[in-house]
């Protein structure tokens, strides 16, 4: 036996594991388990086994395909790949055999046995199917392989369908509940601005502090439900492209941002360069930008900074939105540009959302043959760029 052999056992059953463990641990063997074959090829893919003991039992892709897997790495060309089955029917070891095994061990095991087993089959024993049966056997594992692929293609197909089926019904139901949201939030939002502007009587102090505050949280719902009805019609949406001067169509935006950074005691700083009318689509540029400032405005803390920055380029308009939050680790960079992830997915998170404002924005950016990208470092806060070609 060769100094710490170590012997691949891809078996799913825990009982069964422990056993082969310790009888070959006591005989001087290194034991790695694979519970299925797919993580047994992946460990065999990554490791340079000894010898590989498979049940040809083992769920989903089953022993025998893990041995033709198996047989296919070329760095396992001229290592033994044993099947340890309870299978002791008729036929059964020749079909181990042309699956690409080199010997077939009949559970349950015999303790005494089996080291010694091993270690013949590490010293060169092979078994092999009689010649004149080889071709026929083959030809019916050949074709059980494809039953079980044709097998396997309708069911994904089935499974695919129920997918579809499921994704429109979640997209009705999202549509009908942002709608539904939106009529009774409408008439909030109106009789709030109506209290704020004095206009249904005086108020306290503490009053309009209140006010405020409500108000926030309704400015707040308002642009998570644009969010979501905007997500739920991405697939049919229609942009209308115009001359758009940048500086008109933002400015109100820019202010309205600027108070709401103010109440957070964020600073907040806009360098707005003269542009260029751009061929955009005022609306959905507004709602871009929208996303990024509430985004930055969201994560900066108290006393912290935001700026927004226009510049204009001899083939582009680029759109820049830089905060001092707490930053965005680099695996997440791309991440972030994806429908509902979240940094943070904890129901405790400090910084709640949809995760759909950045799904919005690429959308967004890309429908004007532009794209988006973002230079982030945890605790040093987050730069998003958007490039909008002329």
């Amino acid at each position: 036996m060769p100094e710490q052999a170590i012997i691949l056992y891809i078996e799913d059953n825990p009982d069964n594991q422990r056993l082969v463990q310790k009888v070959l641990s006591a005989n001087g063997y290194s034991i790695a388990i694979a519970e299925d074959g797919t993580d047994g090829v992946t460990l065999a893919r990554a490791s340079q086994p000894t010898l590989i003991l498979v049940d040809l039992g083992i769920p989903g892709l089953d022993g025998y395909e893990t041995t033709t897997r198996l047989r296919g790495l070329p760095h396992l060309e001229a290592v033994p790949i044993i099947a340890l089955t309870a299978d002791s029917t008729a036929g059964s070891r020749e079909r181990a055999l042309v699956a690409g095994c080199d010997g077939y061990l009949v559970k349950p095991i015999d303790p005494r046995l089996l080291p010694r087993q091993i270690d013949e089959f590490i010293a060169g024993k092979r078994e092999v199917v009689p010649a004149d049966a080889e071709a026929e056997l083959l030809r019916v594992y050949s074709r059980k392989l494809v039953e079980r692929l044709e097998e396997q293609v309708r069911e994904l197909s089935r499974a695919n369908a129920e997918l579809k089926e499921i994704d429109r019904m979640k997209s009705q139901f999202l549509a009908t509940l942002s709608h539904e949201l939106r009529t009774p939030l409408t008439s909030l939002v109106g009789y709030l601005e109506l209290f704020d502007r004095g206009l249904l009587g005086e108020l306290s102090q503490s009053q309009r502090d209140a006010l405020s505050v409500m108000r926030r949280s309704g400015e707040t719902l308002t642009q998570q439900l644009n969010n979501l009805l905007y997500f739920q019609e991405l697939r049919m949406r229609k942009f209308v492209f115009a001359s758009v001067l940048l500086q008109e169509r933002l400015g109100p935006l820019l202010d309205t941002s600027r108070h709401r950074a103010a109440q957070r005691q964020i600073r907040f700083e806009v360098i707005f360069a003269p542009l260029a009318p751009l061929n955009a689509d005022g609306s959905a540029i507004e709602m871009l930008l929208r996303n990024l400032i509430d985004n930055a405005i969201k994560f900066s803390p108290s006393g912290g900074r935001v700026l927004v920055s226009l510049r204009d380029e001899p083939e582009a308009v680029l759109i820049r939105v830089a905060d001092t939050g707490p930053g965005i680790p680099p695996e997440a960079h791309e991440k972030i540009f994806l429908p509902f992830y979240q940094v943070d997915t904890t129901l405790a998170r400090n910084y709640p959302g949809s995760g759909l404002g950045l799904a919005i924005v690429r959308h967004i950016a890309e429908a004007h043959g532009g794209s988006v990208h973002v230079r982030s470092q945890p605790q040093q806060g987050s730069v998003f760029t958007v490039t909008l070609p002329r």
